[in-house]
């Protein structure tokens, strides 16, 4: 079944396709929060919570086309907020996509200490990020949340999105590429 239909069917109060939203979603939910949480009871439990945090707000879904990136956004939201809340100084440690930014602990005579700046600055690159995605042409953003975010590889992307392993390969290199530009061209900009 199609996003938008079940959609439709949740929309005129269908529990059951709740339901089958959960079945098709919750492998990439457990990942999401499982990758960043390294804890399968606080995976667990926050997958459920996703999934709750999901049916309040489903009303508010825009683009059913993204479904898949808007249910990543608030399964990674959701991991960030109970990583900060168990343990604020290691938050940040657990997230990829901040890893550029802490990079810059690593150059001498850069302050190493977590400034309310710095948590700042790397909450908008996680924004920007993600805005980045967004902005995508659809098999690029597809593929490229497939394979950096749900940790799928090469030929398990070709069997999700029927298409060749050139193909795969070829979105996932122009999305990497779009996105490096987009975000140079963002941040220099700032």
């Amino acid at each position: 079944m199609q996003d938008l239909e079940i959609l439709d069917r949740i929309l005129r109060n269908d529990h059951a396709a709740f339901e089958l939203l959960i079945n098709k979603y919750q492998d990439l939910v457990y990942a999401t929060c499982f990758r960043l949480l390294k804890n399968q009871a606080d995976s667990e439990d926050l997958t459920q919570e996703v999934f709750m945090e999901i049916f309040r707000s489903i009303v508010h879904l825009k683009n059913v086309e993204d479904m898949s990136g808007w249910i990543y956004r608030i399964s990674y939201c959701k991991c960030i907020s109970f990583l900060r809340r168990k343990n604020p100084a290691k938050s940040a440690s657990n997230s990829d996509s901040v890893d550029v930014i802490k990079s810059l602990d690593r150059i001498p005579g850069h302050n190493n200490r977590e400034t309310p700046l710095k948590t700042l600055e790397k909450k908008e690159a996680s924004i920007v990020l993600f805005e980045k995605i967004d902005q995508l042409p659809d098999k690029q953003k597809r593929a490229i949340l497939l394979h950096k975010f749900e940790g799928y590889s090469h030929k398990e992307i070709c069997e999700k999105m029927e298409l060749s392993q050139a193909s795969v390969e070829s979105l996932i290199y122009r999305a990497k590429v779009s996105l490096r530009k987009s975000l140079v061209s963002y941040f220099e900009n700032q």
